[in-house]
């Protein structure tokens, strides 16, 4: 049986209703999140009044708070121009309540701020249920970089016409109210669209399961028409590979030019390029002779034994012994060994501070009781892998300034305790609150 409430609070089973009555339920259950979505923007908003810069030292960007930079006392510039600075670390407790990562919550107290601040008009629009938060939330992202002029100007552009608008429509006319303000901005747009050139690797798999089952993607931005000219390159391979004389000719069109890529790139310049290959794979020796075992690839995930050959063919791997995990020898120094440091990132594989997924081989390993050199009466053995832990920079640098503590349990989880007394406990399912 499935019941559902309306706003009135009356259960209602909705099995057996009409279509009309249920599209009046579909109606209502919008209303319902823009009201859930509405009062997150406000508690974010709130929370930022309620910690305000101290104006003691300078002030971090967004990009420099992406990244874990700015001093342990530095306050946080993650709105844009016009919207007020934030404490150092006041978006942890926030996004540790609301079971989120500290980049997500950061980036809800950054939106509410500059909706709240820069777009007056669309967050009015927000505040009487007109337009939904995702909505706002979109180009309050778009605009954080432009200064407060840019912002008002676009605020008053959209106000009245983003209620029934999709994105793409919203992102041509913020596009169209900037050229509109400063018809130089879009040359030099131009000029700033080049910092965000690059290509990325991406180990993530569309597989219906959710697993990596060895397919990963390549993104390229770039000069339009370079990209353009490199696409169809693409096309012309993946049309050569339909002869008959070619293994890949019953593949579909988007196969076809996915293997183009490999071509291309075993052929380029007439020469063979012969890949490096760099990955931790971890293998039982007991499977090595069963081609169907499967093995384990770090930050990607698990992949047949045959698949890990192809790979690993005409390149050099590294053959690492197999690691005691249960070893526990102490050394008298700051930087654990190499054994030491591969032994904790194996235990944990990510950042331990709740909610935080940052993998373990991008972390500094913290000593969870600060260290404290020999020569200034520090214990020996402080350097062990029970008193190491991952870290992201940025978790580090909070943990750093005593707002959060920690400890590593017997039973290898982690519990914190946040500056407002409210506790969460790591562990290898997840993050757990116990307030």
């Amino acid at each position: 049986m499935l019941v559902e409430t309306m706003n009135g609070g009356m259960g209602i089973q909705v099995d057996d209703l009409d279509d009309d009555f249920l599209l009046s339920l579909v109606s209502d259950a919008e209303v319902q999140d823009r009201q859930a979505q509405r009062r997150k923007l406000r508690y974010a908003v709130q929370w930022a009044h309620r910690h305000p810069a101290t104006g003691e030292s300078d002030a971090a960007t967004w990009a420099e708070v992406g990244r874990g930079g700015g001093g342990l006392d530095c306050d946080e510039a993650i709105a844009g121009d016009g919207a007020p600075l934030v404490a150092a670390f006041a978006a942890e407790p926030f996004a540790a309540a609301m079971g989120i990562s500290t980049a997500a919550g950061i980036a809800l107290i950054a939106d509410g701020l500059n909706l709240h601040h820069r777009h007056p008009r669309i967050w009015a629009k927000v505040e009487a249920l007109e337009v939904p938060a995702w909505r706002a939330r979109r180009v309050a992202q778009m605009c954080a970089s432009q200064s407060a002029a840019v912002a008002a100007h676009v605020d008053a552009a959209l106000a009245d016409r983003m209620g029934a608008w999709g994105v793409t429509t919203i992102e041509n006319a913020i596009a169209a109210a900037l050229a509109d303000l400063d018809p130089e901005n879009v040359s030099d747009a131009e000029d700033e669209a080049k910092a965000a050139w690059g290509v990325h690797l991406t180990h993530r798999s569309p597989h219906a399961l959710g697993v990596w089952a060895g397919t990963s993607t390549l993104e390229i931005t770039g000069d339009t028409a370079e990209v353009t000219a490199l696409h169809d390159l693409i096309c012309a391979t993946a049309h050569q590979l339909l002869t008959d004389d070619s293994p890949f000719n019953q593949e579909s069109l988007e196969v076809r030019k996915a293997r183009a890529v490999g071509v291309i790139a075993t052929q380029s310049g007439g020469h063979g390029v012969k890949p490096v290959t760099r990955m931790y794979v971890h293998i039982d020796v007991d499977d090595l002779a069963d081609p169907t075992a499967t093995g384990w690839a770090e930050r990607l995930g698990p992949a047949t034994l045959s698949k890990i050959r192809d790979w690993l063919a005409g390149t050099r791997a590294t053959i690492l012994p197999v690691l005691d995990m249960r070893r526990t020898d102490a050394v008298d120094r700051h930087d654990p060994p190499a054994w030491m440091a591969e032994q904790v990132r194996l235990r944990d594989a990510h950042c331990v501070f709740p909610w935080c997924q940052k993998d373990s081989r991008g972390c500094d390993l913290d000593h969870i009781e600060p260290y404290i050199p020999l020569d200034e009466g520090g214990p020996p053995g402080q350097t062990n892998p029970r008193n190491l832990g991952p870290l992201c920079r940025r978790h580090h640098r909070c943990k750093t300034s005593r707002r959060w503590h920690y400890r590593r349990n017997t039973d290898g989880t982690y519990t914190w305790t946040g500056p407002h007394g409210r506790t969460y406990t790591v562990t290898s399912r997840g993050t757990f609150s116990e307030n």
